[in-house]
């Protein structure tokens, strides 16, 4: 009994010996990680605190010169994935701040964030991150032209993280030009593969502007992949407005608008929303819809005031108009189609169109995947078909009574002469064969009448994307190769 009683004195002895320590090791391991981080002679840090037990690296008034300039308020991280007997020794994971090397980290805080570069700056309120691991990558070169950029896309091709939350963001380019976002909040980040983006606050402001000139109220995304253009960013060879390649996502939503740039016109906007949905390797379906656009002009300025007049003379209060469109891509079967994508107006009408491009090949893929529109030159893809619809409810109407309002004409004089002028219309170089005549005639009994006017193309056999230089200077034989056709229907 005595021996255990002895035993256990000595381990309370030996572990209150090691807390009573704990204090010194981290001044000791505080003090080598600042000399270690400004050994390079670009870094310096205000302070730095260490927590062994919570394996916690704190650092105020950091600053590095190494890409640019990038300076940091606070910065720490907290559940370190770092063996403990390495911090003792002030052996820790920025030891040096040597770009490249990998960190883990249950938490990550950063508070006062700005950056510095030729071309562009950034400032950040704070950025929280939970779940952050960083594996081991390649830093861009010294020298390197648009350093951030190139920096930024390559820690983002080997980071993950469970959750982030940005807070006052503003990006200031050249120019002078901004743009502001409220919060970003980030779930499931897979080295470029997102879960999901939410974005309150977006606003984009000119140089010395008052107010913004769009603003945004939500932003949300969701499995959006940014692994091709993380890629195509790191390149050292890469320089903004260069191609980034495909980007892809499951859904989005893009609502609450406004700024002065819409507010001066008069424009309104719901939203934008798209979706996407995928059938095996091959195959995926994608909507876009924009819902709630109104152009009601105000009294102010020459520019509105003559769009006012415009719709006044059509009989219109406002503009009211929604496009819904769908496509699909068709990979098994070389295909690629605009299924319908109308543009709705309650007053007007709608205006209807469909295409489908055959023979798809790896050069086309290459064109829409990488950014590559050079590879366009290469594709034997073409056009099989494609039509357009336009069914009038009213449009037609309003818009001659509008010519006739502004021309002081009747209206049936108006009517008759835009009738007679399209049965009279001959494209320079092109034949006026038995149909075109006929089509021209059924677009002339469109206007003369109304009702539901399509236009089709079937040309056989497809015509090349690599062919489209002809439509600059078409042959005679056009109403042929296309295959048009018109039809009206009541």
């Amino acid at each position: 009994m005595k021996k255990l009683l002895v035993a256990a004195v000595v381990v309370v002895l030996l572990v209150g010996g090691a807390v009573a320590a704990v204090p010194t090791i981290e001044k000791h391991a505080a003090a080598q990680i600042k000399s270690d981080m400004e050994l390079d002679g670009k870094t310096t840090v205000g302070a730095v605190e260490v927590g062994l037990l919570d394996r916690r690296i704190q650092l105020t008034n950091l600053r590095t010169k190494q890409f640019g300039e990038i300076t940091i308020g606070r910065w720490q991280a907290s559940g370190l994935a770092w063996p403990l007997g390495e911090l003792i020794k002030g052996h820790t994971p920025l030891s040096g701040l040597q770009l490249g090397d990998p960190l883990q980290a249950g938490r990550l805080e950063l508070d006062d964030i700005h950056a510095v570069e030729e071309r562009a700056n950034w400032s950040i309120d704070s950025l929280v991150v939970e779940g952050f691991d960083l594996q081991r990558y390649e830093p861009p070169p010294v020298g390197s032209p648009n350093p951030l950029s190139h920096l930024g896309a390559r820690i983002a091709r080997a980071l993950s993280m469970a959750r982030l939350e940005q807070k006052g963001t503003v990006f200031t380019d050249i120019k002078g030009d901004s743009v502001a976002l409220g919060a970003v909040h980030i779930e499931r980040f897979d080295k470029g593969m997102i879960g999901s983006v939410a974005i309150t606050g977006f606003d984009i402001a000119p140089k010395a502007a008052k107010a913004p000139s769009i603003r945004v109220a939500d932003f949300k995304l969701t499995n959006l992949d940014l692994r091709r253009a993380f890629t195509a960013m790191s390149a050292p060879a890469w320089r903004p407005g260069m191609p980034v390649g495909r980007v892809d996502l499951d859904a989005a939503n893009v609502s609450g608008f406004g700024g002065e740039a819409l507010t001066r016109y008069g424009i309104s906007l719901g939203s934008i929303s798209s979706e996407t949905r995928r059938e095996g390797q091959d195959v995926k379906r994608s909507g876009l819809r924009i819902q709630g656009f109104v152009l009601a002009p105000p009294l102010r300025g020459l520019e509105t005031l003559q769009l006012r007049i415009a719709l006044q003379a059509m009989g219109l209060k406002d503009l009211r108009l929604e496009l819904d469109c769908a496509g699909t891509e068709d990979r098994a079967k070389s295909e690629v189609s605009v299924d319908r994508c109308a543009l709705t107006g309650p007053e007007l009408g709608e205006i209807d169109l469909s295409m489908k491009l055959v023979g798809t090949d790896g050069a086309f893929w290459q064109a829409i995947d990488d950014g590559d529109t050079l590879a366009l030159l290469r594709t034997k893809a073409g056009l099989s078909g494609a039509k357009l619809g336009v069914a009038d409810r009213g449009l037609v109407e309003r818009s001659l009574r509008a010519v006739a309002t502004t021309s002081g004409q009747p209206l049936a004089a108006v009517r008759a002469g835009f009738a007679q002028e399209v049965r009279r219309f001959q494209p320079s170089g092109v034949l006026i064969s038995e149909d075109m005549t006929k089509l021209l005639d059924t677009v002339a009994r469109f206007i003369e009448t109304g009702g539901t006017l399509t236009l089709e193309a079937r040309p056989d056999p497809p015509i090349g994307i690599d062919k489209l230089e002809y439509f600059r200077r078409p042959g005679s034989d056009l109403v042929n190769m296309l295959g048009l056709s018109a039809t009206l229907s009541r």
